[in-house]
This record gives structure tokens, C-alpha cells and sequence, in this order.
């Protein structure tokens, strides 16, 4: 909810290349949870730690 309401004011603000790369971390984030989910089903439970902390190592 913050992140989309920070968008819309960037947006608002004629930032729109901040609401663009605030909108590229958000799909970010969601695909590195998405594939770690996956990872810890299959039984790779390394992998799937391994996912979020290099996520958050990146930022």
C-alpha cells in the first residue's frame, strides 16, 4: 500500500522515472519472494534463504 501511494506521488510530482524504478523494485521484490517459495517447496531450502538475502544484499 505505501509503495503504490509513493508512486502515485511521484507521479503526481512529475517524477516519473523514481515512480518507474520504485515500480521495477516492487515486481523485484515480488519475483525474488515468488522464486525463493518455489526453491523451499522443491526441497532447496538453501537456495530459497540464499534468494531474499542476496535481494536485500542488492538494495
Amino acid at each position: 500500500m505505501r509503495t503504490r501511494l509513493t508512486m502515485r506521488a511521484a507521479w503526481a510530482l512529475c517524477l516519473h522515472s523514481l515512480a518507474r524504478g520504485i515500480g521495477r523494485m516492487r515486481r523485484l521484490r515480488r519475483e525474488a519472494m515468488s522464486r525463493s517459495s518455489r526453491e523451499a517447496r522443491r526441497g532447496n531450502v538453501a537456495t530459497a534463504a540464499a534468494l531474499p538475502a542476496l535481494f536485500i544484499v542488492g538494495l
